[in-house]
């Protein structure tokens, strides 16, 4: 539509209705987003628990922040984001981040964030845990500036270690061999046994080894050694210029006895334990050591049968039969060998 202007001169102008609608919206416009860039908003900003009031005509979070000359460091959490539109009356949560470590896989990891909980933390990271993995701080506790959180990999294993058995020994008489002597009459044979351990492993290296079974794969054969049971005979020239054929010697306590009631008690009936008649040449001894019937030489007295026994005479003991008393007090108490005589 066009509209007719008459001007001062008389002269008829042509108006234009829709440029003039156009320069009136336009400058409207400008008005408005001049008075926009100049509006003044009231916002709070919290950081970590204290509080600070703005009044900003910023556009955005991070534009308000700078500012207000409050530095975003890396590892800072604001809420909302740095990117969100300022709005009056707002708050803006400001978390400062702490630097810490985290030892890991064989990794020394450098991070900055909030002091959020040490579980938070892994999961940020990305770093999982294992059912057995164990941290030098527990999971909920908070990170903290400078802190060195480690994570150690624990892992179980079943190992089987095979030990050998040493052959058991067993031993057998050997008539054909001397007495003293010895000699292997078959080695044996080693056998194997498995023992089964739960090892934990953290970080690879074994920290600790339980016994969780064993089994013999294969039993050990006894070891058989023959002893030596045939008599060695020696010979030996003694008082008189007599010579003796013994297979043992002994050092042994002696003392002398007369086989009535003065030496054997009231009950004394002159006979021996075996049925022999108490006489010079007879000895009792502790059947133990020497069998009863041996033939011995006894030094300082001479030939004697052990045919005796007695209450006091024990282990290394040997009390030797005179025919009187005198005798045997005369004989005393000493220290004698006593000479096994060979057959």
């Amino acid at each position: 539509m066009q509209i007719q202007k008459v001007s001062a001169s008389g002269v008829i102008l042509p108006f234009r209705l829709g440029t003039y609608l156009v320069n009136v919206f336009s400058g409207l416009v400008f008005f408005l987003l001049l008075v926009y860039a100049f509006r003044m908003d009231t916002i709070t900003v919290v950081v970590d628990g204290a509080q600070l009031k703005l009044v900003t005509t910023a556009p955005t979070v991070e534009t308000a922040l700078a500012k207000a000359k409050i530095p975003v460091r890396p590892g800072d959490e604001v809420t909302p984001g740095l990117a969100a539109r300022v709005r009056d009356g707002m708050e803006i949560q400001m978390r400062r981040g702490v630097k810490f470590f985290i030892d890991v896989d064989g990794k020394a990891i450098e991070t900055r964030m909030p002091p959020v909980t040490v579980g938070e933390a892994l999961q940020r990271i990305g770093i999982g845990l294992g059912e057995a993995d164990r941290l030098s701080v527990p999971m909920d506790a908070q990170v903290w500036e400078g802190l060195r959180l480690s994570v150690a990999r624990v892992t179980t294993d079943t190992l089987t270690v095979e030990a050998k058995i040493t052959p058991p020994v067993a031993y057998v008489n050997d008539p054909n061999l001397d007495k003293g002597k010895q000699r292997v009459a078959s080695a044996g044979e080693t056998g194997v046994l498995a023992r089964e351990y739960q090892v934990v492993f953290e970080d690879g290296k074994e920290v600790s080894r339980k016994l969780i079974g064993e089994r013999v794969v294969k039993p050990a054969v006894n070891k058989v050694i023959a002893r030596g049971i045939r008599p060695v005979i020696h010979t030996k020239t003694v008082a008189g210029g007599r010579m003796i054929r013994y297979t043992d010697v002994l050092t042994m306590e002696a003392t002398a006895y007369e086989p009535g009631p003065q030496s054997c008690g009231i009950y004394a009936d002159g006979y021996t334990y075996t049925g022999k008649k108490a006489t010079y040449g007879i000895a009792a001894v502790d059947p133990k050591v020497i069998p009863l019937g041996t033939k011995l030489y006894i030094e300082g007295y001479g030939f004697a049968a052990a045919e005796d026994i007695g209450s006091a005479i024990k282990k290394n003991r040997i009390d030797v039969c005179y025919d009187t008393e005198r005798e045997a007090f005369l004989w005393g108490r000493k220290k004698v060998k006593v000479y096994i005589l060979a057959p």
